[in-house]
């Protein structure tokens, strides 16, 4: 009998271990399935085209084709920045009848993606928030291209194809690609812009080229390209049509003129040398090859001092080292660490509107306890020996336990009354809308620039979102080193299309947690301009008067005149103002360069106006927002701010907007 029972518990034991193990591997093979259906769903076809952009955003055409069951969803857009960090997830709410094809455009803006060459994952979640199927593109925003395309603009091109450093790939965003060579004439280069990851222009007379096109290229750079510039003997001629670089020849060296060639390296020290000056104080030099740097937009300029096609390419070439792609490396690469290290004017522009913006919403809802600290303070000293000495003088001392619990209620409701003001009931959003005025006709101005950029927050841990008003066409996060989720699909900024609506949100990870965001719409939302009539000189300064034809008043406005910045208060819609007779405050100062007066008017006397802290912030947005888009380069700015702006949100929050009216003379 021992025997069969010791059998049987054995037959037991294996059959269950059989049936535990079965179910571990159906289990297995199940969850195996589903990752790979939510890989690859061959029910659900999704293809993406770069349609043709503007510098701000990305247009991103979406089809989406369901060959199964009816679906109901969203599909998801984001970039993935690294193997366990995504962007900010651009959401868009379709519905999928069995058979059906949905096409639409997602909308980017450019400057909230920081890494142009990633990869961009297209993810259908369905209403339970499963990933039903997603696809990745590969380098998408680079047109996934295999090669980068080099445009030479040259009557010296057949000594410069050395520039494709015969097949040898370079690193452009942490990817390694080969240079194709695009021969450029005036009559090709406007159309092959577009197409350009670099241009160089050596030994070409830049001054035949039409107004138009120098435009083009200024605008090219501005939205991203590269731009390299030989000089040389040929300098003169070269850089006659670029004005936009504020560079100018002021002689020529040959070789035998120079005392201390050897100090160019070799390769360099035979070479017709241009003597180089950056007029607008704008370019970073590198001190032993002479080579000007510069970030330019989203772009870059470089200029060196000799012609290229001067150059022998089996000549290996201390500091930039031809032969293994450094001359064009190092373009690319600065233009990457031009906020950290390179470029001194960007990297403080960086750090300036990052300190703006982040301050930007704290001036007049600061939350000042004083006076509630001083009730809270009096209840407690009162409800003790204070109320009793009070009755012991009226002997009334029996009342004492009776008054205890009235004085209680009476202190909860006095700290409950003035506790109230701090309470944070919805979503606050703090918005500056930053509009061109240029000239008299406001009906001939191109909406394409107008942005609104968002400081927002809330009191919940949890997810919120708003609605923007209609008349936005896109929105992204700004600041975006602050837009990464995770690679589980969680996100940390999140915008949303649903029919004609946009919805920007944050799921944020505390309390209070800031987020900050851009919309940009193609509606002008006022009419009129800014004009001025201005002269300065070193012995008066600025001289003049600059008069206000919108609709709106200016509390503060901004005058920018080659390269100086002043501040001047009060321009009622429809006046004049004499500069020399305006109202002048402790805080409007020049300062020899637009950057270095942005920062002093931030960090050293914006503070001090504390009750109008936040106007002087969002004219502080302005002011940046403006000198980069715009690529100041010398000139006159007229930058005005005004309060009350129409509300960029249509839902329920508290918003404070202001509006940056500016023009370009």
């Amino acid at each position: 009998m021992g025997n069969i029972i010791k059998t049987s518990r054995r037959f037991w034991v294996a059959f269950l271990l059989g049936i535990l193990f079965g179910v571990m591997l159906l289990g297995g093979t199940g969850l195996a399935a589903e990752d790979a259906g939510q890989s690859e769903n061959p029910l659900f076809d999704i293809d993406a085209q770069m349609l043709s952009s503007d510098d701000m955003t990305y247009d991103i055409q979406l089809t989406i084709y369901n060959q199964g069951d009816d679906w109901e969803g969203i599909v998801r857009v984001q970039m993935e920045i690294s193997y366990d960090s995504l962007s900010c997830a651009y959401d868009t709410a379709i519905s999928l009848p069995q058979g059906s094809t949905k096409q639409f455009v997602v909308r980017i803006p450019v400057s909230s993606i920081e890494e142009q060459d990633a990869t961009m994952k297209v993810s259908l979640v369905d209403q339970r928030k499963n990933v039903t199927a997603e696809k990745r593109f590969g380098r998408f925003l680079l047109d996934r291209t295999d090669a980068l395309a080099m445009g030479i603009l040259s009557d010296s091109y057949s000594l410069l194809t050395y520039l494709d450093l015969g097949g040898e790939s370079i690193d452009y965003g942490g990817i390694e690609l080969p240079i194709r060579l695009v021969e450029l004439d005036q009559d090709n280069l406007m159309n092959s812009l577009n197409r350009l990851a670099y241009l160089v222009i050596d030994n070409y007379n830049t001054s035949i080229l039409t107004d138009a096109t120098l435009e083009g290229i200024r605008q090219w750079v501005n939205d991203g390209g590269m731009l390299i510039v030989g000089t040389g003997k040929h300098a003169e001629d070269t850089l006659s049509g670029l004005d936009f670089l504020n560079i100018e020849c002021i002689r020529i060296y040959e070789p035998e003129e120079r005392i201390n060639s050897e100090d160019y390296g070799p390769g360099l020290e035979n070479l017709s040398m241009a003597d180089l000056r950056d007029t607008d104080n704008q370019f970073y030099e590198d001190a032993s090859s002479l080579v000007k740097l510069s970030s330019w937009g989203y772009g870059a300029v470089e200029i060196v001092p000799y012609a290229l096609y001067d150059l022998n390419p089996s000549q290996t070439i201390e500091n930039w080292e031809l032969s293994e792609g450094e001359l064009l490396q190092n373009v690319y690469r600065y233009v990457r660490i031009a906020p950290e290290y390179g470029n001194q004017n960007y990297s403080k522009l960086s750090y300036i509107v990052r300190n703006i913006f982040r301050s930007f919403g704290n001036s007049g809802d600061r939350l000042n306890f004083g006076g509630l600290k001083f009730i809270v303070v009096a209840y407690v000293i009162f409800v003790g020996p204070v109320l009793y000495l009070i009755l012991r003088a009226m002997k009334k001392r029996d009342w004492y336990w009776g008054a205890v619990p009235v004085t209680v209620l009476v202190g909860t409701f006095l700290v409950y009354v003035a506790g109230s003001g701090f309470e944070v009931v919805n979503t606050r959003v703090y918005s500056v809308t930053v509009e061109q005025l240029s000239g008299q006709d406001a009906g001939n101005r191109s909406a394409t620039d107008n942005v609104t950029y968002m400081h927002c927050y809330d009191a919940g841990h949890k997810e919120w979102r708003l609605q923007l008003a209609d008349r936005y066409d896109y929105a992204g996060p700004f600041l975006g080193s602050y837009s990464y989720g995770d690679a589980d699909g969680q996100y940390y900024y999140h915008i949303q299309g649903e029919g004609d609506s946009i919805f920007f949100g944050q799921n944020p990870e505390s309390g209070f947690e800031d987020g900050y965001f851009q919309a940009g719409t193609a509606q002008n939302m006022e009419t009129g301009s800014i004009s001025s009539d201005l002269t300065t000189s070193a012995k008066w300064g600025i001289t003049g008067t600059v008069t206000n034809e919108t609709s709106r008043d200016f509390k503060y406005f901004a005058v920018i005149v080659d390269g100086d910045l002043f501040i001047y208060e009060d321009l009622p819609a429809g006046e004049t103002c004499t500069l020399e007779e305006a109202n002048y405050t402790s805080w409007q100062k020049g300062y020899g360069s637009t950057i270095n007066a942005v920062q002093h008017y931030m960090s050293e006397y914006a503070r001090e106006i504390n009750e109008d802290y936040d106007t002087v912030a969002a004219l502080g947005m302005g002011i940046f927002a403006t000198y980069v888009r715009e690529n100041y380069s010398g000139g006159t700015m007229i930058i005005g701010i005004t309060e009350d702006w129409y509300k960029a949100v249509e839902d329920d929050c508290s918003e404070t907007s202001y509006g940056c009216l500016y023009a370009v003379q």
